[in-house]
């Protein structure tokens, strides 16, 4: 496994910023390229856990909403290890995008 880390700046605050990512929990399947699934767990209460599958291989996401950031870190599989940087980048972007717009 590749684990390769992001970090979001963010002017929510916590509870804001896990509310609109929580709300666009349910569209990210539906941009994942090839189709896909999403599986979240909120652990501790800000700590989110995606398993994203797709194409046969699963992609594992762990990030922590804070105050002013969201930190965390995608796991790729070495056989997407070529994919990581993109992977990573859409996880971010979707991430961003989440916090971007009120749900």
């Amino acid at each position: 496994m590749a684990t390769i880390p992001f970090d979001i700046s963010h002017s929510l605050g916590r509870a804001e910023a896990r509310r609109r990512i929580e709300a666009g929990l349910p569209k990210l399947a539906q941009h994942i390229p090839g189709g896909g699934t999403v599986d979240a767990d909120w652990i501790d209460g800000d700590r989110l856990t995606l398993a994203i599958t797709a194409m046969g291989q699963k992609v594992a996401v762990d990030m922590t909403v804070e105050d002013a950031r969201v930190a965390g870190t995608v796991q790729v599989p070495m056989m997407l290890a070529m994919m990581g940087g993109p992977i990573t980048e859409f996880v971010k972007t979707s991430a961003e995008k989440m916090l971007a717009k009120p749900a």
